[in-house]
């Protein structure tokens, strides 16, 4: 398997419920600090992951409690910048 499609998979299967549990960000350090994806390449999955999370939450065009809980876990278990998310996820943060 295409380890980009399966770092993208596993990201999708963790926030799924909106919560990553201890086992689950321990799988995702595990995989990320394995070697078998750049930094460059995580990066891009992350990238990826994010615009399509994005585009998911905001299909409704509404931003449920559960779907606000999910962007904030991503950010905070992934670590992302502001700068690295949409603007209206920002905006969607406070």
């Amino acid at each position: 398997m295409d380890q980009k499609r399966k770092l993208k998979g596993m990201l999708a299967r963790i926030f799924s419920d909106a919560t990553a549990e201890a086992a689950e960000r321990a799988e995702l350090e595990t995989f990320l600090t394995s070697g078998v994806l750049t930094k460059e390449e995580i990066k891009e999955v992350v990238a990826d992951f994010v615009k399509t999370t994005w585009k998911i939450t905001m299909a409704d065009g509404v931003i449920s409690d559960i779907e606000r809980t999910r962007l904030n876990e991503i950010v905070l278990v992934l670590g992302l910048e502001r700068s690295e998310l949409p603007e209206d996820w920002v905006l969607a943060l406070t």
